[in-house]
């Protein structure tokens, strides 16, 4: 039996979906645009309230309407309990799961319910290296396939030709990243890192656009207004800031992976005496 995404949602009688963190919102979003023929029944919270704009979603206000009448549920897979409460109440009504991995990190917590783990009937990652990892992480859980990332599609088809040239902005991913380096944060200590050691070095860089993770509260990087070269990107799409820079620095964010696929020049603020980055060694450049 050939296993996809697609025939999976072809040979459904109704499709449902429900998504909560950014990541898994962009992927499925983009997703379901490729449907248009299907009407999705959706169930989100969180910043996925701002992403899901496909013009065959049809918004429910709570779990028990997106129960009624559909046979196949789409989840993403974030890092509160939203999605793991969802998926535990389609699998009492054998609705066939399945839920997209987005990013390379944490994927065995993403569906820890308490201390059990909770999978679907499938579970769907974007390309190989996401794959081994989980392969590796899930195990003995088995039901892992590639799925195609209609995401990144829309950001290659976007930034074709796009990206400019010598630009003098930098883009800047800021996320809170709940480890101990330090005495500082470690999204203090990343920026600093990339700041001291590659911003200020570099004189044809004059501004730098960051923008906080969709989860995270423009508060807890107030300390950065202190920076005259700093200006924040609050917008729900970072298309404005992209088409104004051609080198994007982060730590280990999964718009670093995004922006490199899509022809950007990536960096990584992480310092190297501290750890590398989770994602694919071959897409980013190390400031020391």
């Amino acid at each position: 039996m050939n296993i996809s995404i697609e025939n999976l949602i072809n040979q459904s009688q109704s499709v449902g979906v429900a998504c909560c963190d950014a990541g898994g919102a962009n992927i499925i979003n983009s997703l379901i645009k490729n449907f248009q023929k299907i009407k999705f029944k959706s169930y989100v919270d969180g910043p996925a309230k701002n992403i899901l704009d496909s013009e065959n979603i049809i918004f429910v206000e709570n779990k028990d309407l997106l129960f009624k009448k559909i046979d196949l549920l789409i989840l993403g897979t974030g890092s509160s309990s939203f999605e793991k409460e969802i998926l535990k109440i389609a699998k009492k009504y054998n609705i066939v799961t399945i839920s997209i991995l987005d990013h390379f990190v944490n994927f065995r917590e993403r569906f820890l319910h308490g201390m059990t783990p909770i999978y679907p009937d499938y579970c769907f990652v974007c390309d190989r290296h996401a794959l081994k990892i989980a392969t590796k992480e899930l195990f003995p859980f088995n039901q892992i396939y590639t799925c195609k990332n209609y995401y990144v599609d829309t950001f290659k088809k976007y930034f074709t030709n796009n990206i400019p040239n010598n630009s003098s902005h930098v883009l800047y991913i800021l996320e809170n990243i709940k480890e101990k380096w330090g005495q500082k944060p470690p999204w203090e200590i990343a920026f600093f890192n990339f700041y001291n050691n590659y911003y200020k070095k570099n004189k044809k860089l004059k501004e730098i656009i960051v923008r906080p993770h969709p989860k995270d509260d423009p508060e807890t990087y107030k300390k950065l207004n202190e920076i005259n070269d700093v200006t924040f990107d609050l917008n729900i799409s970072p298309i404005t800031s992209l088409l104004k820079s051609s080198i994007v620095v982060g730590a280990e964010s999964y718009f670093l992976y995004l922006a490199k696929e899509s022809g950007f020049d990536v960096f990584t603020s992480i310092p190297s005496s501290i750890r590398k980055p989770r994602l694919p060694e071959d897409m980013y450049k190390v400031i020391s």
